[in-house]
């Protein structure tokens, strides 16, 4: 009111001179507003507050990007792997890969995507296998690790370093995983603390870094957005990964008799980034003709080549109960077992090559075509995502795919039927 009463004053006193409303007419009517020094001394006040408002916004928001709490403990997001779904991309890695943080800070790991990813700290102790042979007289001999399928940490989450402690396996079933969407750590000492998934091993690693209160680090909103730039560069590499990975195809081979034999790559990797599909999706072969499916040297992921001719995909786990305690998440035996080796692929049932992982030489699946023109390796829409089926490297495709058998002998053709169009995808 102390400013505002002046303003009136000289508004009722410009009126005068302007009939109707204060100060204005068709030709402006000439608006005399004469302040006197005192009234120009407010005007300069306004001004010089406005002046200092508008100054201090950008240090306003500086100051909430730094979010500088003090000794006040605060809470930093690592994002657990990334993806590029409709591309068949994963990243696995940790965003960021290194955090820096202060004693009493607490670090929030949030699942970002399909893929199964555990946060583990193995404090000395050697990596553990993730699957481990299951109890004698149960439907399968493989389960997921007990050590790492569930989380063990300390019961206030406040973290030295001196225990094993894991998140359990992040994944997007929660009736398999028991909801297991995220993991927090209290850090409460200064030190460097190395933590890695359990499922990829090494090449998916982090790092820890807890400070003193006078060390200087990133706010948790710089970190955040630096996190989700990252994770930008790296799913912007896609398209070059495609075109590395269709590059690597070996050239078909001419055989004596007159057909040819085609070599498509399952799956391929550069770096962090695993792209989860057949290399190229789609192949037309002629009768006669031979598909050999090999993996590349720089895929390190774990797959199937599968034809499941209309049939359901069969589960990754099945959840065994326990009297006490979580379930057991035995590895579903139709995933990692050949279907119908051996035997002639047609339309009908399950073929599938059992579990293919990285060797040296790289394992392949050989099959030939006698009668029909076939197309293989179209990779069909993602279903719910699935956990089974990965060794340590666990790498997965998620499909909804058919599946050929592996353990046939090398050359053996496919008798099929004239018009019969299967499709070969992992379905992992």
């Amino acid at each position: 009111m102390f400013f505002m009463h002046p303003f009136h004053v000289m508004l009722r006193r410009a009126a005068a001179h302007c009939p109707g409303w204060p100060g204005l007419t068709k030709q402006l009517c000439g608006l005399r507003i004469k302040p006197s020094p005192i009234q120009r001394s407010l005007f300069v006040l306004l001004g010089a507050v406005s002046s200092a408002f508008l100054l201090l916004v950008p240090f306003t928001s500086a100051a909430d990007d730094n979010d500088d709490q003090g000794d006040k403990p605060r809470t930093y997001t690592v994002l657990v792997g990334a993806e590029d779904a409709g591309m068949g991309a994963s990243l696995n890695a940790f965003f960021p890969g290194t955090l820096r943080i202060h004693v009493g800070d607490t670090v929030h790991w949030q699942r970002n995507g399909n893929e199964i990813h555990t946060v583990t700290f193995l404090a000395g102790m050697p990596l553990p296998p993730f699957n481990v042979p299951a109890p004698d007289g149960l439907p399968s001999p493989q389960m997921r690790n007990p050590l790492i399928a569930f989380p063990v940490a300390p019961a206030d989450g406040r973290y030295d370093g001196t225990t094993f402690a894991t998140s359990g396996i992040f994944g997007p079933d929660p009736e398999i995983f028991q909801g297991v969407e995220s993991f927090d750590l209290t850090f409460t000492r200064p030190g460097t603390f190395n933590y890695v998934c359990a499922v990829h091993g090494v090449i998916m690693s982090g790092q820890i870094i807890v400070v003193d209160h006078d060390r200087d680090i990133p706010s948790p909103r710089q970190v955040e957005r630096e996190a989700r730039r990252s994770i930008a560069q790296a799913l912007a590499q896609v398209p070059a990964a495609i075109a590395q990975g269709e590059a690597e195809v070996p050239p078909p081979t001419q055989n004596p008799d007159g057909t040819t034999t085609y070599h498509p790559l399952v799956g391929f990797a550069v770096g962090q980034l695993y792209m989860q599909r057949f290399f190229p999706e789609e192949l037309t072969v002629h009768p006669g003709d031979t598909v050999e499916w090999t993996f590349s040297m720089e895929n390190l992921g774990v797959h199937t080549i599968t034809f499941l001719n209309g049939e359901e995909s069969p589960d990754d786990l099945i959840v065994w109960p326990q009297p006490e305690g979580p379930p057991l998440l035995l590895v579903n035996p139709e995933l990692i077992f050949p279907q119908n080796p051996g035997q002639p692929l047609t339309r009908e049932g399950i073929y599938s090559s059992g579990v293919l992982a990285q060797a040296n030489p790289p394992p392949s699946l050989r099959r030939g075509v006698p009668d029909r023109t076939a197309r293989e390796s179209r990779r069909q829409p993602p279903s719910r995502a699935r956990k089974a089926d990965e060794d340590d490297a666990g790498n997965q495709c998620r499909t909804n795919a058919a599946r050929a058998g592996v353990g046939d002998d090398p050359g053996r053709r496919i008798e099929q039927t004239p018009g019969q169009v299967p499709a070969a995808a992992c379905a992992l």
